[in-house]
Protein backbone atom coordinates (compact mmCIF):
# COMPACT_ATOMS: atom_id res chain seq x y z
CA UNK A 1 0.00 0.00 0.00
CA UNK A 2 1.37 3.59 -0.80
CA UNK A 3 0.56 6.64 -2.19
CA UNK A 4 -2.45 7.20 -4.33
CA UNK A 5 -4.02 3.61 -4.02
CA UNK A 6 -7.20 3.03 -3.72
CA UNK A 7 -8.92 -0.07 -1.52
CA UNK A 8 -12.34 -0.83 -0.32
CA UNK A 9 -12.35 -0.42 3.70
CA UNK A 10 -13.84 -1.60 6.84
CA UNK A 11 -13.93 1.79 8.73
CA UNK A 12 -16.46 0.42 11.17
CA UNK A 13 -20.00 1.49 9.30
CA UNK A 14 -22.58 0.08 7.82
CA UNK A 15 -20.70 -0.94 5.01
CA UNK A 16 -17.27 -0.80 3.36
CA UNK A 17 -16.03 2.50 2.26
CA UNK A 18 -13.70 3.00 -0.24
CA UNK A 19 -10.46 4.90 0.60
CA UNK A 20 -7.66 6.48 -0.85
CA UNK A 21 -4.11 6.32 1.01
CA UNK A 22 -2.05 9.53 1.75
CA UNK A 23 0.81 8.25 3.52
CA UNK A 24 3.93 6.44 2.42
CA UNK A 25 4.76 2.69 1.63
CA UNK A 26 7.67 2.98 3.78
CA UNK A 27 5.45 4.72 7.18
CA UNK A 28 2.41 1.98 6.53
CA UNK A 29 4.94 -0.93 6.89
CA UNK A 30 6.53 0.19 10.28
CA UNK A 31 3.04 1.32 11.46
CA UNK A 32 0.96 -1.54 9.97
CA UNK A 33 -1.44 1.11 9.35
CA UNK A 34 -1.97 3.70 6.80
CA UNK A 35 -3.06 7.13 6.78
CA UNK A 36 -6.21 7.59 4.30
CA UNK A 37 -8.74 9.95 2.87
CA UNK A 38 -12.60 8.13 2.29
CA UNK A 39 -14.84 8.73 -0.37
CA UNK A 40 -17.11 11.02 0.25
CA UNK A 41 -21.01 10.34 -0.62
CA UNK A 42 -22.73 12.67 -3.88
CA UNK A 43 -21.88 14.01 -7.17
CA UNK A 44 -18.68 15.07 -8.20
CA UNK A 45 -20.49 18.49 -10.01
CA UNK A 46 -21.18 19.52 -6.21
CA UNK A 47 -17.59 19.12 -5.56
CA UNK A 48 -17.08 23.17 -4.45
CA UNK A 49 -14.97 22.82 -1.51
CA UNK A 50 -10.87 23.17 -1.86
CA UNK A 51 -11.12 19.88 0.77
CA UNK A 52 -12.99 17.78 -1.33
CA UNK A 53 -11.33 16.40 -4.49
CA UNK A 54 -12.49 14.44 -7.39
CA UNK A 55 -10.77 11.20 -8.76
CA UNK A 56 -12.03 9.22 -11.36
CA UNK A 57 -15.65 10.15 -10.89
CA UNK A 58 -15.24 9.64 -7.31
CA UNK A 59 -15.19 12.53 -4.22
CA UNK A 60 -12.83 12.28 -1.49
CA UNK A 61 -12.55 14.21 1.70
CA UNK A 62 -9.73 15.51 2.37
CA UNK A 63 -10.72 17.18 5.76
CA UNK A 64 -11.62 13.66 6.90
CA UNK A 65 -8.45 12.15 6.93
CA UNK A 66 -7.91 8.81 9.36
CA UNK A 67 -5.65 6.23 10.05
CA UNK A 68 -6.45 2.70 10.02
CA UNK A 69 -5.31 -0.95 10.39
CA UNK A 70 -3.53 -2.35 7.65
CA UNK A 71 -5.66 -5.43 7.92
CA UNK A 72 -8.65 -3.05 7.19
CA UNK A 73 -7.84 -2.31 3.92
CA UNK A 74 -9.40 -5.44 2.07
CA UNK A 75 -8.74 -5.16 -1.20
CA UNK A 76 -6.98 -2.78 -3.61
CA UNK A 77 -8.99 -1.55 -6.28
CA UNK A 78 -7.54 1.53 -8.64
CA UNK A 79 -4.34 3.66 -8.02
CA UNK A 80 -4.60 7.75 -8.17
CA UNK A 81 -3.15 8.94 -11.16
CA UNK A 82 -0.21 11.23 -10.00
CA UNK A 83 -2.13 14.55 -10.65
CA UNK A 84 -4.58 14.22 -8.60
CA UNK A 85 -2.43 13.02 -5.62
CA UNK A 86 -0.61 16.44 -6.11
CA UNK A 87 -4.71 18.17 -5.93
CA UNK A 88 -4.58 16.01 -2.54
CA UNK A 89 -1.82 17.35 -1.30
CA UNK A 90 -2.42 21.16 -2.38
CA UNK A 91 -5.63 20.45 -0.31
CA UNK A 92 -4.41 18.92 3.06
CA UNK A 93 -1.83 22.01 2.60
CA UNK A 94 -4.87 24.47 2.01
CA UNK A 95 -6.94 23.03 5.37
CA UNK A 96 -3.59 23.16 7.56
Amino acid sequence: MDVGDVYDADLNEDRRRRVLVISPARFNRLAGRAVVIPEQHGSPDDVLDPWRVVVDDTVYAVDHVRSVPAERLLKLIDRAPAAAVNTIRRAMRAIT
